[in-house]
């Protein structure tokens, strides 16, 4: 992985999180920032390790990106995290939400959907109303899908889902707070045939 596609790709999670942390401030009328401390090209089996850290399962809302820019975006985080941000999401107070049912469910895949409209954006050249990325083409966005299980069976159906080969996948070390209130997620981007990894 070169350094040039390693800031490539920073500056665009960079100016996605931005453009993100107002369309969620704007959801939820409170202040919401989420900010990028670095960027990692990681192995497949590297990332697997990074998000498989706890016993618990992995809660995560991927939304597959197709067109001139080729991949998946996932927003990944541990039960409690992904708990906590529901009940931030909901208006709930703190520990309200302690299973994943239909609304905290939904609250996690309208987080993603949100994330990943910003990166999509953020791909797209503003001056270009046609919304198509540099290189010519339009980039689309699915709607995002819910799974929990354990760090590899969700890295697995991902890979899956894209039916990509991918060997190197960008994690990024991101920080969510709703009003002083922290939650730890991680958002990756596993790249297809759209995005060289080695350029």
């Amino acid at each position: 992985m070169s350094d040039g596609s390693i800031t490539r790709q920073t500056h665009l999670f960079v100016r996605a999180a931005d453009d993100a942390s107002r369309a969620l401030s704007r959801w939820l009328g409170r202040p919401t920032r989420i900010s990028v401390r670095r960027l990692e090209a990681l192995p497949l089996e590297r990332a697997v390790g990074v998000l498989g850290e706890g016993e618990g399962p992995l809660v995560a809302c991927a939304m597959r990106i197709s067109g001139a820019v080729d991949g998946i975006l996932v927003l990944a985080c541990d039960d409690p995290s992904g708990l906590a941000l529901a009940d931030m999401l909901l208006g709930r107070a703190a520990g309200t939400s302690t299973e994943w049912g239909e609304l905290e469910t939904s609250a996690a895949v309208e987080t993603a959907n949100i994330i990943g409209c910003a990166y999509l954006n953020a791909m797209t050249p503003s001056e270009d109303p046609q919304g198509t990325a540099a290189g010519g083409g339009a980039v689309l966005p699915t709607p995002p899908w819910f799974v929990r299980d354990f760090a590899a069976a969700v890295m697995e159906g991902v890979m899956l889902s894209q039916a990509s080969d991918a060997a190197t996948i960008f994690l990024t070390h991101t920080d969510f707070v709703i009003e002083d209130s922290p939650v730890t997620c991680s958002l990756l981007f596993v790249p297809g045939a759209g995005i060289r990894t080695d350029a």
